[in-house]
């Protein structure tokens, strides 16, 4: 149901054990499709691919040649994404000031920050959006580079429940996040996305790391459709975690334009640049403080306050990460724990006081060729309805360009050790050869 088909059974998936999920999982879409092959590991990490990941998700193709990177414009990259993750840290630093011992002091609290920069658009419970004042002292437009047209500045700040490589395992590349926000943001709707090179993945110094140069095409849905052009993008994201001269660990994830000349602007469409950049950092456990700085061009008057809405929309996706990393978790123990679960299943004693004599009764009634829609996807044990919980997987719908979700019953015990595995022993593990 949630894997490839046996045609492509040779693409192999870096992270989280997706190579083994290879021969189990199926894409949902057309078998001429090979979009699967580049973008599938980007839902279950955003992690790289050791295939050609010059696939498009849709039916037209790539518009560009096939993209090799100079060292010279690979270490340009790098360092262009170190340079936006910089002043990004100095931007947190800012919100915050300096304590006695010189390290930031404890973040504001995300609906009271400096009024006289930022004015507040949205607010809520753990969250809280705002945009830069034009005649802002502390404004630098310098890290946008050229080709800007009156750009906005976003800030999103807040707090999310969970701990910082749960929230780094949940942080899913521009591409997913896209398809991700259709179903909640109408303003674009993406029509064809690749991967065009992968430049960094996941290693035993940073088992987060990833960067990659991506094309996304987009179209607006009624009624902006009328009077807005079609528009792409092409970005050069990174992801990972670091740990700062002062001993803060933080995570962080960058998206900027990619600016290759490779990559020109398309006919009939219209080049827009995109650039945000996120850091989480455990404020205590169980709490990881969010900044957000995202930077979009003005349009007219009217995309504007549809670009508020979306910006707010997309963002809040971020807020999502610890549940994204339980699905990740789930699609990883499915591919490589199933045996280990069912044993210690078979193993369980049935006298054992924490055996629930409902889900007892339903194993002993169950004959071996009848297929129990109550048993555990892990364990395959049928369970009563005290005992299981039910959770959704994803799959990319390759010919609508979409995510589509598909509901799994868990046994109460398989859900825990899912809870418990941690997310670097799990990517980690997909790195031993």
């Amino acid at each position: 149901m949630f894997a490839i088909t046996k045609a492509r059974a040779n693409v192999h998936l870096a992270c989280l054990g997706a190579r083994h999920m290879a021969a189990r999982l199926e894409v949902v879409g057309s078998p001429s499709c090979s979009c699967s092959r580049s973008l599938l590991p980007l839902l279950l990490h955003g992690a790289t691919t050791q295939v050609n990941s010059f696939h498009s998700m849709g039916s037209k193709g790539i518009p560009f040649q096939e993209l090799k990177l100079t060292v010279d414009e690979e270490q340009n990259c790098r360092d262009r994404s170190f340079q936006l993750l910089d002043r990004t840290l100095r931007s947190y630093d800012e919100r915050d000031g300096q304590g006695d011992s010189g390290r930031p002091s404890a973040p504001r609290h995300h609906s009271n920050l400096d009024s006289t920069r930022w004015k507040q658009l949205k607010t809520q419970e753990n969250a809280s959006l705002y945009i830069e004042r034009s005649n802002s002292t502390h404004r630098d437009d310098n890290i946008l580079g050229g080709g800007w047209k009156n750009p906005m500045v976003f800030l999103m700040v807040g707090t999310i429940q969970g701990e910082l490589d749960e929230v780094m395992l949940g942080v899913e590349t521009p591409i997913v996040a896209s398809l991700r926000d259709r179903k909640e943001v109408l303003a674009m709707q993406p029509v064809d996305c690749a991967v065009l090179s992968e430049l960094a993945g996941p290693s035993e110094a940073d088992p987060f790391e990833y960067m990659g140069i991506q094309w996304m095409a987009f179209k607006h849905g009624w009624p902006l459709k009328a009077v807005s052009s079609p528009r792409d993008f092409v970005t050069l994201a990174s992801k990972g975690t670091m740990t700062r001269a002062n001993g803060d660990r933080i995570g962080y994830q960058v998206v900027q334009p990619a600016k290759l000349p490779q990559c020109p602007p398309l006919p009939g469409s219209m080049r827009t640049n995109l650039m945000y950049a996120a850091v989480f950092k455990q404020q205590e456990p169980g709490i990881v403080d969010v900044f957000v700085q995202t930077y979009i061009e003005t349009m007219s008057a009217l995309l504007n306050k549809v670009v508020v809405s979306a910006t707010w929309k997309s963002t809040m996706d971020l807020w999502k990460a610890p549940q994204l990393a339980e699905m990740k978790k789930m699609q990883w123990c499915l591919a490589n724990c199933k045996a280990q679960r069912r044993q210690l299943q078979r193993q369980a004693s049935p006298s054992a006081k924490n055996v629930c004599k409902q889900c007892l009764e339903k194993r002993k009634m169950r004959g071996s060729d009848i297929e129990d829609k109550t048993a555990c996807v892990l364990c395959v044990s049928p369970t009563c309805s005290s005992c299981r919980v039910q959770r959704t997987l994803e799959a990319i719908d390759e010919r609508r360009l979409r995510l589509t979700d598909h509901t799994v019953i868990v046994c109460k015990a398989c859900m825990v050790f899912v809870q418990h595995m941690r997310p670097v022993d799990i990517v980690r593990q997909t790195l031993k050869p």
